[in-house]
């Protein structure tokens, strides 16, 4: 069975409930600021996957969803607790979504940026291309230790800038927002682009964490 014939076709629409507690499935502290912050209202114990000594599952889907939904399942069958958990990635429409949720992967093991912004001037070169719709798109999914699962996506749109402008974050030397000309490196010059949340590029993951609580019921 592929992970796309285990995401039930009521994801985006079925209600779950937990109890007393909920599983951040993820090592990144980053993405543990994000989700506290989005869940700072919920009444239940926050945990994290590090204090059952968990380990990073691979992440092997194709999207983004996949990916959140395999983190989220297996940190909840692990940790016995629901757990929730999120995927990120860049969509270029003219390269067919690419890099999509491989967004980190070409970058590289040492998450060098510059490799993957090569890389997408030579796809781009070969496509004579040099402008497109562009996306942050994230997924965010919360899973009970028997497998059910429920899930909400986000995005926020763009148009790829090609040549690059501003010091390479991500992949934010590539990308302006909509109606806009500078790319999110140039106007964050001289700021962080650390916390990933606090930025434009991922303004839709709060949005999509308190949507996807909407569809919670607490019982503890």
């Amino acid at each position: 069975m592929s992970v796309s014939d285990a995401i039930p076709s009521d994801v985006f629409s079925a209600k779950l409930s937990i109890g007393a507690s909920l599983v951040l499935a993820t090592h990144n502290a980053n993405k543990i600021t994000a989700l506290r912050e989005a869940l700072r209202n919920v009444p239940v114990e926050i945990l994290t996957a590090k204090e059952f000594d968990l380990e990073s599952p691979a992440e092997t889907g194709s999207t983004v969803l996949e990916n959140a939904l395999i983190k989220a399942r297996v940190v909840a069958q692990q940790s016995g607790h629901p757990a929730i958990s999120d995927d990120s990635g860049f969509c270029i429409s003219a390269l067919d979504d690419l890099p999509g949720a491989a967004a980190i992967d070409w970058a590289g093991p040492n998450e060098n940026y510059n490799i993957a912004i090569e890389r997408i001037g030579e796809m781009l070169a070969e496509r004579n291309i040099v402008s497109s719709p562009a996306r942050f798109v994230t997924c965010i999914a919360l899973a009970l230790p028997d497998g059910t699962a429920i899930a909400e996506q986000g995005a926020t749109a763009g148009n790829l800038v090609w040549p690059p402008r501003g010091a390479t974050e991500g992949y934010l030397s590539v990308f302006a927002l909509s109606g806009e000309a500078e790319t999110l490196a140039v106007k964050m010059a001289g700021q962080s682009a650390g916390e990933t949340h606090r930025i434009a590029a991922y303004r839709h993951r709060q949005p999509a964490t308190l949507r996807l609580i909407d569809r919670v019921r607490f019982e503890g």
